[in-house]
C-alpha cells in the first residue's frame, strides 16, 4: 500500500495544537475539511482548493464578554441532517453543516473566577438521534436532534475527570477522560453503561469504534484495542513517540489512520475477525518538523487522507 503527498490546500488561518482538530463531511458529494485556529473553523474544499475557504467564527451572547475557543469542531449526521458542532470553552453550538445559521446553543454554566478552566470536547452521534458533547466536570451532555428542533434532553455523568474525546458507532457510545479512563455505553430508552476500561497511566486522546471494538489512541503514544462489549484488551501498540492526535477508521476497509505530535501518519488494517493478527501497520511517512493535530482519510474506504500541523496555513492531501 502506498499513498502519494498529493497537494497543498491553503486555509485562511493556521491550525490549533489539539488533538481531533481536522474533520471531513460530504454534502452533496463534495469533500469538505475543517481546521481549527482559535475561535475559528477554516473550512475547505481539498477536492477544488482554488475555491475560497470559508471561516466560521463562534460567537455566544453571555454576560461576561469573555474571550472564547473552539475545543474540537466535527460534522455530525443524525436525523437525516448533518450539523456541524462546535465544542468550545463556553459551550456546544449547533449549526447547519456549512456554519452560516446557529441551531442551538447549550451554554455552560458560569464558572467561579477561580476556576482553572471550563470547556466542552468530544462529540459524537448516536443513532436513535442524539449528538453528545463531553464537559470538563467529567459529564455528557445529550442533545436531541429531530427536523423540528435541537435540544438538551439529558447529561450523563460516568468520568471523575474532564472527558477528552467521544466516539459512536450505531446506539453506542465510548467516553474518555484525562486519566485515562474509557466508558462504552449502549443507548437503550436511554445511556446505559454496558462496561468500563481501566486507565494505563496516560490520558486518552483519540476514540474510534469499529467492527465490535473500541480503539483508543493515548497521550503515551500507544493504540489499545478493546472488546466493545466486556472492554477486555485484544491488542497493544507503541505507534508513536509523542501524543496521538488524530484516529481515523475507514468504515468500508478497516484501514486506520494515526498522526502525532512526533511528525508521523501511519496507516494500519484492522482485522477484527482474526486473533492471531488483529492489526497491522501498512503504511507510513513522516512530514519533517510538523506536530500533526488531526488527520482524516477523505472516503470511507481509505484511498485518500489529509492532516495538518501547527501553526500551517494549509491542510496537507494524500492519494493512493
Amino acid at each position: 500500500m502506498m499513498y502519494q503527498r498529493e497537494k497543498l490546500v491553503v486555509l485562511k488561518s493556521s491550525a490549533s495544537l489539539f488533538p481531533n482538530n481536522v474533520s471531513r463531511v460530504t454534502v452533496n458529494g463534495e469533500t469538505y475539511a475543517g481546521v481549527v485556529h482559535k475561535d475559528q473553523l477554516n473550512i475547505v474544499r481539498p477536492g477544488t482548493p482554488e475555491v475560497e475557504p470559508r471561516l466560521v467564527e463562534a460567537k455566544v451572547v453571555t454576560s461576561t464578554q469573555s474571550s472564547l475557543s473552539i475545543m474540537q469542531a466535527a460534522w455530525v449526521k443524525v436525523s437525516s441532517r448533518t450539523l456541524l458542532v462546535l465544542a468550545t470553552t463556553k459551550g456546544a453550538l449547533f449549526y447547519d453543516w456549512d456554519g452560516s445559521v446557529l441551531l442551538y446553543a447549550h451554554l455552560l454554566p458560569p464558572t467561579p473566577p477561580d476556576a482553572p478552566y471550563a470547556f466542552t470536547r468530544g462529540i459524537a452521534a448516536i443513532y436513535s438521534g442524539f449528538v453528545c458533547v463531553g464537559v470538563h466536570t467529567g459529564e455528557v451532555v445529550v442533545v436531541r436532534v429531530s427536523d423540528e428542533e435541537v435540544k438538551t434532553v439529558d447529561v450523563v455523568k460516568w468520568h471523575a475527570r474532564p472527558i477528552t474525546t467521544l466516539a459512536s458507532h450505531g446506539l453506542v457510545l465510548v467516553t474518555g477522560d484525562d486519566e485515562g479512563h474509557i466508558t462504552v455505553a449502549q443507548d437503550d430508552q436511554g445511556l446505559q453503561n454496558v462496561c468500563c476500561i481501566d486507565t494505563y497511566g496516560s490520558p486518552v486522546t483519540c476514540l474510534a469504534a469499529w467492527g465490535g471494538q473500541v480503539v483508543a489512541a493515548y497521550l503515551s503514544g500507544h493504540i489499545r484495542i478493546f472488546n466493545l462489549q466486556c472492554g477486555r484488551i485484544i491488542a497493544e501498540v507503541c505507534g508513536h513517540a509523542r501524543s496521538i492526535t488524530g484516529l481515523d477508521i475507514a468504515k468500508e476497509s478497516g484501514l486506520m489512520l494515526t498522526t502525532s505530535e512526533d511528525s508521523y501518519i501511519r496507516v494500519w488494517q484492522l482485522n477484527p475477525s482474526s486473533s492471531d493478527l488483529p492489526v497491522e501497520h501498512k503504511y507510513g511517512t513522516v512530514e519533517e518538523n510538523v506536530a500533526l493535530c488531526g488527520g482524516a482519510f477523505t472516503d470511507d474506504v481509505g484511498s485518500g487522507f489529509f492532516t495538518t500541523g501547527y501553526d500551517r496555513r494549509d491542510i496537507i492531501c494524500y492519494a493512493m
